[in-house]
């Protein structure tokens, strides 16, 4: 098994975060095969979980709970050693889950330009960490404006006769060495 963007999605789509921790919390079948179906491509994932019930009893789903709460705190970019921080807004609405998900895969796809097979196998956490690798390089080819305590030029802005002088000074030297 495997945390994914996709899993995450499958996930939320399906039944939400708060009844996906709700499920693994009470050994909720549907949901942790739900769970584990999201995060494997195996096909035999559905016969692996019964047999394992079949061999230890139904107490094997709460056995499985730790794991499978880090791998769906994972798959939907939750950091448990994190600050918890105030709820956010965005543009005057209340932040989503689903909006949130879906901004990760336009980081992948848009940002990154993985594929979408690339974006859905990533989890939350690899697409910021490439973000921010993409946007270091991006600093590191074309500079930042962080930092930057040069004024711009506005060409209406009018000259002084000293630095028409010293402009004229300039070109009259650029041109004697350019023969």
């Amino acid at each position: 098994m495997r945390p994914s963007l996709r899993a995450a999605v499958l996930l939320q789509n399906k039944h939400g975060l708060g009844q996906v921790v709700r499920g693994i919390n009470e050994g909720d079948f549907n949901v942790v095969l739900d769970i584990i179906t999201a995060a494997t491509d195996n096909p035999a994932a559905y016969r692996i979980l019964v047999s394992k019930i079949d061999e230890r009893g139904y107490s094997y789903l709460f056995e499985l709970a730790d794991e499978l709460t880090r791998l769906v705190a994972t798959s939907f970019g939750i950091d448990d050693e994190a600050e918890p921080e105030k709820p956010r807004e965005k543009a005057g609405k209340e932040f989503s889950i689903e909006a949130g998900l879906e901004q990760f895969f336009e980081i992948g796809t848009g940002w990154l330009g993985w594929s979408p097979a690339d974006t859905w196998a990533a989890t939350p956490a690899e697409i910021i960490v490439a973000q921010r690798g993409l946007v270091a390089k991006l600093k590191a080819i074309h500079g930042s404006a962080e930092g930057n305590d040069k004024p711009e030029y506005d060409p209406r802005e009018p000259v002084s006769p000293q630095e028409v002088r010293e402009g004229i000074a300039t070109l009259r030297a650029l041109s004697r060495q350019a023969q």
